[in-house]
């Protein structure tokens, strides 16, 4: 499992797989890219501080025109070298160029670190209750059965997953909120700590979500 990157490293690039990061494969060996809007800008740069051992360059700021609307768009990005370490995790979270979920994830899919890079990634806060919402909109509802597993399994935090549209979306509701805010509090960092909606009343023996077996 990228016997050549550290334990911090590993669990970063899990969770940033998890969310919006991705692997690029176009010659033998593959590369990570993290890439994120520029109001996010402290985010990206302690990745680059974690990763910058497997990275040529600091990020780099990327302007982008919509055709359609003309508005400039920023975001920072960086790449990390190609590296024969990073094929695990392109054979872990890759089918024929797209990325997917399978079984194996619950096996490395277990450090906090990981858990809190993902919903500072893909989270989003509900303004009228203290829960969080996972924008797993790329993944199909079985591979979302499977996170959903993970959640429970390794981290002892029940979930749902919600139809949104044509989509559906982990749920985390407020009744977990106890149990993730004492895993992901020591991992967040300041500037993304509005991921996490405000503590709420709820007691912690009132949690009841349980999810059948895979």
């Amino acid at each position: 499992m990228g016997s050549g990157l550290n334990n911090e490293q590993k669990a970063l690039i899990i969770g940033t797989l998890l969310g919006d990061g991705c692997i690029e494969k176009r010659h033998k060996n593959p590369r990570l890219r993290i890439d994120h809007s520029v109001a996010q800008k402290e985010y990206v740069f302690w990745k680059y501080n974690i990763l910058k051992d497997i990275v040529t360059r600091e990020p780099q700021i990327l302007y982008e025109k919509d055709k359609r609307s003309g508005k400039i768009f920023s975001r920072w990005y960086f790449s990390s070298k190609a590296i024969p370490e990073l094929e695990f995790y392109y054979q872990l979270f890759y089918q024929d160029g797209k990325k997917v979920i399978r079984k194996e994830i619950l096996n490395h899919f277990k450090e906090p670190l990981s858990l809190a890079i993902w919903l500072m990634d893909d989270s989003y806060k509900r303004n009228d209750c203290d829960a969080l919402r996972l924008s797993t909109d790329c993944f199909s509802f079985e591979e979302q059965k499977i996170l959903q597993y993970c959640l429970d399994k390794n981290f002892g935090i029940g979930s749902k997953i919600h139809r949104k549209g044509n989509y559906w979306n982990i749920y985390i509701p407020s009744t977990e909120m106890k149990m993730a805010r004492a895993i992901l509090n020591s991992y967040i960092i300041p500037t993304m700590s509005y991921k996490l909606p405000p503590r709420n009343d709820l007691r912690s023996d009132n949690r009841q979500i349980r999810i059948a077996t895979l």
